[in-house]
């Protein structure tokens, strides 16, 4: 059987979230699994006994050298010290399916795909299912892509799955590092693989993303009014489109994602709009930006908060 490496940062976890984590990975039907594990608190111990008590399997813990790397950079770090035929991404307080990797390979292996992510259903913090599928929750039918599509100038903008929920070819992981400090591991793994070959979707829900408020990704979590949206979102991006044709000086949709991210920076109304089908309601959001003074943005945050989901 081909090896697989999951790969866990953690940053001051919660225990009780973090044994139902290792437990549901233990549980996995895929037997031929490893687990690489990164503390990126430096300033406390990580609890190895916790990790033995939980896991059967091998487990790999990386060394610290002494600095928060923050996620994306951990991942980073977990995913060049791998070696498995294949990786998966794993969050400190999810649950997964017992069958998650076993049809994850499968799929992988069926389609010749660099990479594929499942859908998901979301829990809360006492375990309760608050929706069964996010795909069939979501009203946004252009994020609802299948296998095969072609999802990369999408992605770059809206983050297209969650690393959770993927399962990705080992060597071409490696391969696309180093990530872009700009970008999320998990969207820049799989920008980089619609590029490069193909990716797949399993339109039915193997983990349990859990919200309980103080998760690292979310809608505007760090963004508290119209400048630091331009500042920790927009500004960001474009460096991220640079390094992202850096490495793919030739990609097919350069000149057009790097004139809508020119847009967007602007603050160009009318140039917005001519890119709407590629982030609908990223670009109606900013062209109201543009607009509105800054307590109505306040009122837009919440209710992009609420309706986001996730």
């Amino acid at each position: 059987m081909d090896k697989v490496d999951i790969l866990l940062s953690i940053y001051k976890p919660d225990r009780n979230y973090l044994v139902k984590q290792l437990k549901s990975i233990n549980n996995q039907t895929y037997k031929q699994i490893e687990l690489y594990v990164y503390n990126d608190c430096p300033t406390e111990r990580i609890d190895r006994e916790l990790f033995k008590n939980c896991i059967d399997f091998p487990i790999v813990f990386l060394e610290s050298d002494g600095v928060n790397r923050g996620f994306i950079k951990a991942f980073e770090k977990l995913i060049s010290e791998s070696n498995g035929d294949y990786i998966a991404f794993c969050d400190q307080d999810d649950v997964w399916k017992d069958d998650k990797i076993e049809k994850s390979i499968d799929v992988l292996k069926k389609d010749g795909s660099l990479l594929v992510a499942s859908d998901l259903s979301i829990i809360d913090e006492n375990d309760e299912v608050k929706i069964d599928s996010l795909r069939k929750a979501t009203k946004n039918g252009y994020r609802n892509w299948k296998t095969g599509d072609d999802i990369c100038k999408y992605d770059l903008v809206l983050g297209y799955a969650a690393g959770m929920c993927m399962v990705v070819d080992g060597k071409f992981a490696r391969n696309a590092c180093p990530i872009s400090e700009y970008c999320n591991h998990d969207q820049w793994i799989l920008a980089c693989a619609s590029t490069e070959g193909k990716v797949s979707f399993i339109n039915e829900p193997l983990a349990y993303y859990r919200r309980h408020g103080h998760n690292v990704s979310g809608v505007m979590n760090d963004v508290k009014s119209k400048k630091q949206y331009y500042e920790r979102r927009v500004y960001p991006q474009k460096k991220m489109y640079d390094d992202f044709f850096n490495r793919y000086p030739n990609h097919k949709d350069k000149k057009e994602m790097m004139n809508f991210i020119d847009k967007r920076v602007r603050k160009s109304t009318f140039g917005l709009i001519h890119y709407i089908y590629l982030a609908p309601d990223v670009v109606k959001f900013e062209i109201i930006l543009s607009i509105v003074p800054d307590f109505v943005f306040k009122l837009m945050r919440y209710f992009a908060r609420k309706i986001s989901k996730v």
